[in-house]
């Protein structure tokens, strides 16, 4: 399982449709399904660096990466992100760099 966060910012189409945001994320939601990827959290944070950030999960990064795509596609927004690992996850990167 990968996890994932992501960094939104909004572009100029995106702020000019603010109001719609809750409606485009439930249509992401479901267009995550369709790439295997799962919201876990989401969070607005207008006025910060970023608009939102969110922590996705999917069964390999490449789903996580197809699907961030199609959402950049939309024009709404452009996405900074990275993976993610729990404590159990860091406990075996660091014993396999020793």
């Amino acid at each position: 399982m990968t996890t994932g966060v992501a960094f939104l910012k909004w572009t100029e189409q995106g702020v000019k449709n603010y109001r719609d945001t809750l409606d485009r994320y439930e249509q992401a939601t479901k267009t995550a399904g369709e790439h295997g990827v799962q919201f876990k959290d989401i969070y607005w944070t207008p006025g910060g660096p970023y608009d939102i950030v969110c922590v996705m999960e999917a069964g390999e990064e490449k789903e996580l990466a197809s699907f961030i795509l199609s959402l950049e596609s939309m024009g709404n927004l452009r996405c900074t992100w990275c993976d993610a690992y729990g404590p159990d996850q860091m406990r075996e990167i660091i014993r396999a760099n020793r």
